[in-house]
């Protein structure tokens, strides 16, 4: 008897060799309907089309780190030229006498962006880019000092001590232990009248009828600062570095801050109090004052006064007011200077906390005629300069 019995009703199923992985047939089913998995007997199984590969992930990387790395390349560059070509700490304020009483400081990069400044002064420079003998005298005072003026001024700081001497100090990237030096070769090669080298100052006299006299001390101090004065003692009392600016409360920031002690509100007082009783009584009941031009299309002048021992900040912001409106009526009948005039007109006294404060809008257009004035001044007083040096030369 045969080991296995088949019977005839049911036909074999044929035997898939060709691809032994493939699922077998589910019972009752149709090969014809068999997916494309599961196809009969004598048929090659059809395999799926392989996916497309995907984008290298490596070359997306290199990508990211160049990119990431070019950044860090820039920021770097944008740091050094920064930190070495244009940042600057303050170093002028450090050099105010010590018995200054008013003291203005002028931030040059951001004077140099006010309209009226870029367009009456600045043309002044171009000039005397085409002017030969300018432009020749410009180029010796770069070689002799190693400063190029402009650019490498950040402030300047005029300070005086009666309102008699002065002193005015430019701070920058200006290289140290040349400038006096160099101001003395530029002086010899051009044949000035009058200098001569003391020490470590240079003195230009002038002569002020049957006087002579210093009418320019230069200096420069350890850390590079330039101290230029109208005489030998408040230079010298300008050349050692002190903290005398936190003392009169002078602002940091701004285009243009200043200060002012009692000891020039006292001064002030006795200069005004003939023609205005009411200022001169009013000033000395101010200990010290400070404040800030701001620039730009709308110019603004914010100043803080501090009450004299004794006094009150509301009765002080009162009086101020009150003086402030007496001052309308004056220069309403006084020529305008630099837009003063509408700038009282919209000035502002009032108390905060223990100080009084003042704010106003200075007119721009005021500004705008202050420097057009300035500016062709200074333009005179150049050419005459230049004339009379040229004069002995030409002459036969």
């Amino acid at each position: 008897m045969p080991d296995t019995l088949i019977e005839e009703e049911e036909p074999i199923r044929p035997t898939v060799t060709d691809d032994p992985a493939a699922p077998a047939p589910a019972p009752g089913g149709d090969p014809a309907e068999a997916g494309p998995g599961e196809r009969g007997a004598g048929e090659q199984r059809e395999r799926p089309p392989a996916a497309p590969p995907r984008p290298g992930r490596p070359r997306a990387a290199a990508c990211l780190l160049a990119a990431i790395a070019l950044l860090a390349l820039l920021a770097g560059a944008a740091l050094g030229v920064y930190f070495f070509f244009w940042r600057y700490e303050p170093t002028a304020r450090r050099h105010i006498p010590g018995d200054a009483n008013i003291v203005i400081r002028l931030e040059t990069a951001e004077l140099a962006l006010f309209g009226p400044v870029r367009q009456h002064f600045l043309p002044l420079l171009d000039e005397s880019a085409s002017d030969a003998s300018r432009a020749s005298r410009k180029a010796r005072l770069e070689a002799a000092t190693g400063l190029d003026f402009p650019s490498d001024l950040r402030e300047i700081v005029v300070a005086s001590t009666d309102a008699t001497s002065w002193v005015a100090l430019a701070g920058g990237r200006i290289p140290k232990d040349r400038f006096v030096a160099g101001m003395e070769k530029v002086a010899r090669d051009e044949g000035w009248e009058g200098w001569r080298r003391e020490g470590d100052l240079l003195i230009v006299h002038g002569t002020h009828g049957a006087l002579t006299r210093p009418r320019a001390v230069i200096g420069q101090a350890d850390d590079g600062t330039i101290v230029l004065g109208t005489d030998v003692e408040i230079v010298s009392a300008a050349l050692p570095a002190s903290d005398e600016w936190q003392r009169l409360d002078l602002p940091e920031q701004g285009p243009v801050t200043f200060a002012l002690t009692s000891a020039a509100w006292s001064g002030a007082a006795g200069v005004v109090s003939a023609v205005l009783p009411r200022a001169g009584a009013l000033f000395r009941r101010v200990d010290h004052a400070s404040g800030a031009l701001t620039l730009g299309a709308e110019p603004a002048l914010a100043m803080r006064l501090a009450p004299a021992s004794g006094e009150a900040a509301a009765a002080l912001a009162a009086d101020t007011q009150a003086l402030l409106g007496s001052l309308k009526l004056a220069f309403a009948v006084l020529p305008d200077v630099a837009g003063a005039r509408d700038a009282l007109e919209g000035a502002q006294a009032l108390a905060q906390g223990d100080q009084v404060a003042i704010q106003t809008r200075w007119p721009y257009e005021g500004l705008d005629r202050a420097c057009a004035d300035l500016a062709q001044r200074v333009e005179r007083a150049t050419r005459a300069a230049l004339d009379a040096k040229a004069a002995p030369s030409a002459a036969p």
